[in-house]
């Protein structure tokens, strides 16, 4: 008898448990859908200044609409997520709402690593991966530069990979020449332009030289810094200063120097 009693007693406040819980969530979320949406905070995951926050706000508010005054379990996260994602320079969005009516965004923006120029006015950026985005009208990235006649036929608002296979090859290798350049010091501090010829043969010019260094299409650009290194090291040195006009090492096993016109 007493062990029914226990087994009913024990019934009884899970049952109890089980009605508080519900009725605890029911008032819980009565709650939660009196909050409104009462302001929006934007934060920023890098020092990058593509977009400002008033840009975001501008921008959420065009496409969107009003998400002020929305009711929080009404407002669309994802929706908002691929609104702001849409905008070229921004990599990742982030959006969560609180308890206290604050809608968060959290921004990514896409950050180049070289930027191609056509003209003084006509460029783009190009991120890691190769996606093409466009120049900003007030704000310059201070990334290397290429310019020249640029092998990427794109319009100036374009965003995205290239369109043609051979231009996202050619901006692979360009990439690649700077990831190479990049992890040696010593490159970092000679390279001072780098031009593009037409067909997307790259020229450099190198810092307290006379001389133009021709390395062609951005292929074996390892192999071809080396020949130049040993150009550097060996040949120039046994010459004065500004003795070669040009210096081609676009061939393999070459080293090819041409004198200034006399």
């Amino acid at each position: 008898m007493k062990a029914a009693i226990r087994y009913s007693l024990s019934a009884v406040l899970a049952v109890g448990l089980v009605v508080g819980m519900v009725f605890i969530y029911r008032l819980v979320r009565q709650e939660t859908t009196r909050i409104v949406c009462g302001r929006l905070d934007v934060n920023f995951a890098d020092s990058l200044r593509f977009v400002s926050e008033q840009d975001i706000r501008d921008y959420l508010d065009s496409r969107y609409g009003a998400y002020i005054g929305e009711r929080m379990d009404s407002v669309q996260l994802a929706r908002i997520e691929d609104i702001i994602e849409s905008r070229s320079a921004v990599s990742r969005c982030e959006a969560w709402t609180t308890d206290d009516g604050v809608l968060h965004l959290d921004i990514t923006q896409r950050a180049p690593v070289l930027r191609f120029m056509r003209s003084e006015s006509d460029g783009f950026y190009v991120d890691e991966h190769g996606y093409i985005f466009p120049l900003h009208p007030s704000y310059t990235a201070p990334v290397p530069v290429v310019e020249g006649a640029i092998p990427v036929d794109t319009p100036a608002d374009y965003k995205g990979e290239a369109g043609d296979e051979r231009e996202r090859a050619w901006i692979a290798g360009v990439l690649a020449m700077n990831r190479h350049i990049a992890a040696n010091r010593a490159w970092q501090r000679r390279i001072e332009h780098i031009r593009v010829q037409p067909g997307g043969e790259l020229l450099l010019s190198l810092t307290g030289r006379d001389e133009e260094f021709f390395v062609g299409q951005p292929q074996g650009i390892p192999d071809k810094l080396q020949r130049i290194d040993r150009y550097l090291g060996v040949i120039a040195p046994s010459k004065p200063q500004g003795y070669y006009h040009t210096v081609n090492v676009k061939y393999k096993q070459q080293i090819i120097c041409r004198q200034k016109d006399t």
